[in-house]
């Protein structure tokens, strides 16, 4: 008789993609392993990492961008923390629950938010509290993200709070990055053997807990 059990688990396995666990890096990945939890710690080490390691190209250029944008190495034209409310507004956009919690345990261990403070951004549109250039950068950056269409009053507005050139294409690059990132977490973390990854390398229970589901 067949065993129904065995025959559905298999199948289950089969459309898993395998990460790369961080005790199985070699070489540059293993660096770039390191790197991570050295700049961002070491619960921040998430699976995604592992997926972006099947290749390390990918990997060395996605962590890249990600160091470049979302921490503290190296200089910015815009602050680090407006350009990590942009990650945490794409996130919510998207309803990715791991992106959301990673984003906001960044702001609160990072830059010394508080819970008030990322709920403040998470309503920023209605927040009384969120000054007028952050909603600006945020408006733009959800518009640039999710395809609404700038227009040249969007600029203008950048602009009248003193944002670069520079700072426009910082503002585009988080938006394209994380709207990229929480689509990838939403769509594609369920084919991934996420509930493997190590618990050191999660940012928090609750990010631990969305892995799981």
């Amino acid at each position: 008789m067949l065993d129904k059990t065995k025959e559905a688990t298999t199948v289950d396995a089969a459309k898993k993609v395998t990460l790369v666990k961080p005790a199985d890096a070699t070489g540059e990945i293993a660096e770039i392993f390191e790197d991570i939890r050295r700049v961002k710690g070491e619960n921040f080490l998430t699976p995604n990492w592992g997926f972006f390691a099947l290749d390390v190209d990918l990997l060395r250029h996605w962590w890249g961008l990600a160091k470049r944008l979302q921490t503290t190495a190296g200089k910015s034209a815009l602050p680090k923390p407006l350009l990590n409310s942009i990650s945490l507004v794409c996130s919510a956009e998207v309803n990715c629950v791991r992106c959301i919690n990673n984003h906001q345990t960044h702001l609160i261990e990072h830059f010394g938010w508080t819970e008030a403070d990322v709920v403040e951004i998470l309503n920023f549109e209605n927040s009384t509290k969120v000054d007028a250039m952050t909603k600006a950068v945020l408006r733009f950056a959800r518009k640039v993200a999710f395809a609404e269409g700038t227009t040249e009053e969007d600029f203008q507005e950048l602009r009248r709070h003193g944002v670069s050139d520079v700072g426009v294409a910082e503002i585009v690059s988080m938006a394209m990055l994380e709207s990229g990132m929480a689509r990838h977490a939403v769509g594609v973390a369920q084919f991934e053997d996420c509930d493997a990854w190590p618990l050191e390398n999660l940012p928090s229970a609750a990010y631990a807990g969305a892995v799981k589901k």
